[in-house]
């Protein structure tokens, strides 16, 4: 009996060299990931910087003109509805401000960074559509609660899962096993991703937003969204922060029990009304919430087209 415990034992300690080794590889992987553009980090310096002007902005942003073209497309789309429109991002600055320009180019640089290759086993479109779901819903809870950054909220949710796509770009085959194992057998997708091997996808989001050097209000709902009942976790935010985190986190379970794009989790079977206690949108109706969301949803519609571009 003792050497079958010794072997047993023997055997444990292979399966997890594997999965250490395994993960190892991944993370390796997502580290040589493109980086984003470099004029996107310089605008993330300088959206912070109380001294810098529109001006020098745009003169950052005429650097990169393929970034700046996609910037304009998505500030000129119904979502933003800026009257008439806007040709230059100078323009574009006096009517969204300097951190929702921010927002919009760190989405644009990231759509592009984990965009799919033609012709991958792995179609990201219904996972971008959950995000997209996500973000959308995300700005409708802000807006009922009057929480004062909806637009962080949005780019928060369409970013949250980032760290799927890169899974799926680093570890293809992998990723897919997680994903068949959660879809046959109900799993969530952090279940089957450990099951698998694989380092959790909010672990590798919150790796790349440190990488990406993404500000606070973005990287962590990406490294949270499902820890919110986690005292640890709530005693390390500010308020402000966790309840954007709990706006995000709700946002997601909505989208999933809504069926809006593919997150690869299941839909839960009912809604953690702790956290909508939380945010205080227990008394509001869940209908609303969904006829809000699916007009915010159409006309946030353009983000997808760059994943076509």
């Amino acid at each position: 009996m003792a050497f079958k415990f010794k072997e047993s034992r023997n055997r444990d300690a292979e399966v997890r060299e594997k999965r250490r080794v395994s993960t190892d590889s991944v993370l390796r992987k997502v580290d040589n990931l493109p980086t984003l553009p470099l004029v996107a980090m310089k605008v993330g310096q300088m959206v912070n910087d109380p001294g810098i002007t529109a001006t020098e902005i745009a003169a950052t942003m005429a650097e990169d003109p393929s970034l700046s073209a996609k910037v304009l497309k998505l500030v000129n789309s119904p979502y933003y509805a800026i009257p008439g429109g806007v040709s230059d991002v100078q323009r574009a600055i006096s009517f969204i401000g300097f951190n929702t320009l921010h927002q919009v180019v760190l989405s644009v640089s990231v759509l592009d960074a984990l965009k799919t290759p033609k012709g991958s086993s792995f179609d990201a479109k219904g996972l971008w559509t959950h995000s997209l779901a996500v973000g959308s819903c995300a700005e409708v809870l802000a807006e009922h609660i009057r929480f004062r950054q909806s637009g962080a909220c949005f780019t928060a949710g369409l970013l949250h899962d980032v760290g799927k796509i890169a899974l799926a770009k680093a570890a293809p085959k992998l990723f897919g096993g997680a994903l068949d194992d959660a879809r046959q057998n109900g799993k969530c997708m952090s279940d089957a991703e450990k099951d698998i091997g694989l380092p959790s996808h909010d672990k590798i989001g919150s790796r790349l937003a440190k990488k990406w050097k993404f500000p606070y209000e973005l990287a962590l709902p990406i490294e949270h969204h499902h820890a919110t009942h986690r005292n640890s976790v709530r005693n390390e935010l500010a308020p402000s922060l966790m309840s954007l985190v709990d706006i995000v986190a709700v946002a997601d379970e909505m989208a999933r029990v809504f069926k809006l794009g593919d997150s690869g989790s299941p839909a839960p079977e009912k809604h953690d009304f702790t956290a909508l206690e939380r945010l205080g949108l227990s008394s509001i109706s869940v209908d609303k919430i969904y006829t809000e969301l699916m007009h915010k949803l159409e006309v946030s519609k353009s983000f997808l087209n760059l994943l076509d571009a």
